[in-house]
């Protein structure tokens, strides 16, 4: 056992690994420096796209909700509420 080194090594002669996940000192996780703010969100024509056509499919799937017809109400609505909470809205936050 070799006493010239205090750091701890993973037996290959390397340090061993920090849980910082890569992240230098002082920096703020994910990325950036503290000092320089809040980022604000930026979003494309894709995101807005995307979530204009997830509030028009919530309004389509709430309107047939609505309806007398049986199968309107239980097959075609929560398909298209699902389809928008579940995939439109996420991409349109994402993208």
């Amino acid at each position: 056992m070799s006493k010239g080194n205090p750091r701890k090594t993973t037996g290959r002669g390397q340090p061993a690994a920090h849980s910082t996940y890569g992240a230098e000192e002082g920096s703020v996780a994910w990325g950036g420096n503290a000092a320089d703010g809040p980022r604000a969100l930026q979003f494309t024509v894709l995101n807005w796209a995307l979530l204009g056509s997830a509030a028009l499919l919530l309004i389509a799937g709430y309107v047939a909700l609505a309806s007398s017809s049986p199968a309107l109400s239980t097959v075609v609505a929560p398909i298209l509420l699902v389809g928008a909470y579940v995939v439109l809205i996420p991409l349109g936050l994402i993208l």
